[in-house]
């Protein structure tokens, strides 16, 4: 089936990131028809500083080894005032000949009580194309079994499922680990259960599992001590806490291994043996109390969804009480 044609202007703004990729890939792909025309495509970033006379000087070069030239103007939302004036007044009179793609994952906000940003989208609603996506419209579930499908691979509906639970909706952070987790599995073959549970734990066991060993040990100032040090190298505190919930449940495994005196092993945990004998030790002298565990960090999920206090103070208090109780 043949794609329509490109029009002479499109706007793609959103998120997740890989959509609006995708997006870009795939209007590229209208205008010029193919990689072979390659010599007929510019990519530019709105934020340089010689972006406006470069971009309109590319957009006015006549195409190579085809009939229609593109140019990709990405971040607009980094778009100075003036080259957004200059853009709705492109709009106006566009090169035939040229295929301008606006991509970003916004438009910039008002300056001096002017949103240029929804003027031009308003024109490009009528004289282009605009192409709007939001990850809140997006099951992540069956974002990460397209996104596998996708990459060439399959992710089972449970493993899928473990994997948002670790992870948490963040479609970026969730494309990260699915491809950790697609080359884990290796060529042909599902990411199931153990694929997720394995990929995680390392990852866990590198990032945040000294958090939780502190937490286990009821030692609130160590931490904390841990919490401002992955908060400070940039981890998000939901992922934080999606890591911290599937660390916990490993440990509520664990605490019934320990009471039952079956085998942590055949029970599936993925833990270093000396993290293991840590964990029972402490757990030993002081049990975790598994209903009242769950339901202070199912409470913490609903603060940070909507807190006006700041995630890093929800997750602090979070913190004192798991190691304090």
């Amino acid at each position: 089936m043949t794609s329509a044609p490109a029009p002479r202007i499109a706007l793609i703004l959103g998120e997740p990131a890989v959509r609006v990729q995708q997006a870009e890939a795939r209007m590229i792909e209208r205008a010029l028809g193919g990689p072979g025309n390659a010599f007929s495509l510019s990519l530019l970033h709105a934020g340089d500083p010689d972006v406006l006379g470069r971009a309109f000087d590319q957009i006015r070069t006549m195409p190579m080894m085809c009939s229609v030239r593109a140019v990709v103007l990405r971040e607009m939302e980094k778009a100075s005032t003036a080259l957004l004036d200059a853009l709705m007044d492109y709009c106006d009179k566009p090169v035939q000949s040229t295929v301008l793609i606006l991509v970003g994952a916004k438009l910039p906000e008002p300056s001096g009580g002017v949103n240029r940003g929804i003027r031009l989208e308003n024109k490009l609603k009528k004289s282009g194309e605009v192409q709007r996506f939001a990850s809140a419209k997006e099951d992540p579930i069956a974002w990460c079994k397209l996104r596998a499908t996708e990459q060439g691979a399959r992710i089972s509906h449970r493993a899928a499922q473990l994997l948002v639970a670790m992870v948490g909706p963040n479609l970026g952070l969730l494309e990260m680990e699915l491809a950790k987790a697609i080359a884990w599995a290796g060529p042909g073959v599902e990411v199931d259960v153990p694929a997720i549970e394995q990929v995680a734990s390392m990852v866990a066991e590198a990032e945040v599992w000294g958090l939780t060993r502190a937490l286990v040990r009821r030692d609130p100032d160590a931490a904390l001590t841990v919490l401002h040090r992955l908060l400070e190298g940039g981890d998000a505190t939901h992922r934080i806490l999606a890591m911290v919930t599937w660390q916990f449940r490993q440990l509520i495994t664990l605490q019934d291994c320990l009471r039952t005196g079956s085998s942590p092993q055949e029970a599936g945990l993925r833990m270093r043996p000396a993290d293991l004998d840590e964990a029972s030790r402490s757990l030993r002298e002081r049990p975790l109390v598994e209903d009242q565990l769950l339901a202070n960090i199912a409470r913490t999920n609903r603060l940070l969804n909507r807190s006006k206090a700041g995630d890093r103070r929800v997750f602090e208090r979070l913190i004192m009480e798991l190691a304090t109780r």
